[in-house]
C-alpha cells in the first residue's frame, strides 16, 4: 500500500509536480456573482487575474463541501491505500474542518487522517512536496503525518502585497489590520503566525519590500528548500528567484503563481517567499 497525498488548491502547486507526486487536489471556489468556478478546474489563473482587473465587484471565495473530500477519499481510497491530507489553515479557511468532517464519514473503510498545515499557498506546498516525495519512497500513514506536521512548524512565508484592500474586503486581514490607514506609497510586508495573518513592518517603496524579502532568506541559518510566491505581473518576482538561485545553487527553489482562490484575497502584485529550513528533502 502506498500512501496517497491529498490537498487543497490553496497549496498553489505547480500542475507539473503534482502530476509527478501524484499529489490530489481537492478544489476551493471562486464566486463571480452567481457564478461558481472551481479553483484550476473551471477558471486558470490567467483568465481569473483578468476577470479580477476586469470585475466591478470582488470575487468571493467557498470551501469544499465534505461531501466533495468524500468523493475523494472513496475514489483514491478504493484499492485499500490510506490517505494525508494536508490542508490551509484552519484560521483562514474552513477547509480543514469539511476534510475532518468528510474523514468520519469514511471511516473505518478507509484510513484518514488530516493535517492541519497553518500555512497557506506555497507555504503550504512545500509540506506537501516533502510529504508526497516520502510516501512515494514508502513512507507509512503515521511517518506521513508526523512529517507533517514537523515540516509545517519549520517552514515560513513572508510577502509583500502591493495594496490591503483585497485581504480586508475577504475578511482575512488579521493582524495586518494595524496597516490600515497608512500612507498610500508604503508598502506592507506580513507574514503567518500561528496560522493568521500577521503585520510584519512596512517598506517605503516596493523596490526596498523586494530587497527585505531577500534579506530576511539570506538571513535564515538553514535554507533547505524555498519557493518564490507571486501574483501577475510576475516580472519582480521572477528576478527575485533568479537572485536566489544564485545564492543558494543547491538549494531547491519552486516557483508559484498565486491561484484564483488565494489571489482572491491577495490582489495582483503580491511577492512572496516561503523558506523550509529543516532536513533536506530526499
Amino acid at each position: 500500500m502506498v500512501v496517497r497525498i491529498v490537498t487543497d488548491s490553496t497549496s498553489d502547486l505547480p500542475k507539473d509536480l503534482v502530476q509527478s507526486l501524484g499529489i490530489e487536489v481537492v478544489p476551493l471556489k471562486v464566486l463571480f456573482g452567481d457564478e461558481t468556478l472551481r479553483d484550476g478546474v473551471d477558471i486558470d489563473d490567467q483568465t481569473f487575474y483578468r476577470r479580477l482587473a476586469e470585475s466591478k465587484t470582488n470575487p468571493t471565495t467557498s470551501q469544499p463541501s465534505p461531501a466533495e473530500f468524500e468523493e475523494v477519499y472513496r475514489r483514491v481510497g478504493a484499492g485499500g491505500d490510506p490517505i494525508c491530507v494536508i490542508t490551509i489553515s484552519s484560521k483562514l479557511s474552513g477547509t480543514y474542518s469539511s476534510a475532518v468532517t468528510a474523514k468520519a464519514m469514511v471511516e473505518p473503510a478507509i484510513r484518514v487522517e488530516v493535517v492541519d498545515s497553518l500555512l497557506v499557498s506555497m507555504a503550504l506546498g512545500l509540506v506537501v512536496i516533502r510529504v508526497a516525495k516520502a510516501a512515494e519512497a514508502g513512507a507509512s500513514l503515521d511517518e506521513c503525518v508526523a512529517l507533517a506536521k514537523e515540516t509545517s512548524t519549520k517552514t515560513d512565508i513572508l510577502f509583500l502585497v502591493d495594496t490591503l484592500e483585497y485581504l480586508k474586503r475577504g475578511g482575512r486581514i488579521g493582524g495586518a489590520r494595524a496597516f490600515l490607514g497608512s500612507l498610500l506609497n508604503i508598502k506592507p510586508i506580513l507574514g503567518l503566525k500561528e496560522g493568521e495573518v500577521v503585520a510584519v513592518e512596512r517598506a517605503r517603496t516596493r523596490q526596498k519590500g523586494l530587497e527585505r524579502l531577500h534579506e530576511w532568506v539570506t538571513a535564515k541559518p538553514a535554507v533547505t528548500a524555498l519557493c518564490v510566491l507571486a501574483s501577475p505581473p510576475l516580472d519582480d518576482a521572477k528576478q527575485l528567484a533568479q537572485r536566489l538561485r544564485s545564492r543558494y545553487p543547491d538549494v531547491p527553489i519552486y516557483e508559484g503563481v498565486l491561484g484564483p482562490v488565494v489571489g482572491t484575497h491577495a490582489g495582483p502584485g503580491l511577492v512572496g517567499v516561503a523558506v523550509y529550513s529543516g532536513p533536506k528533502f530526499e
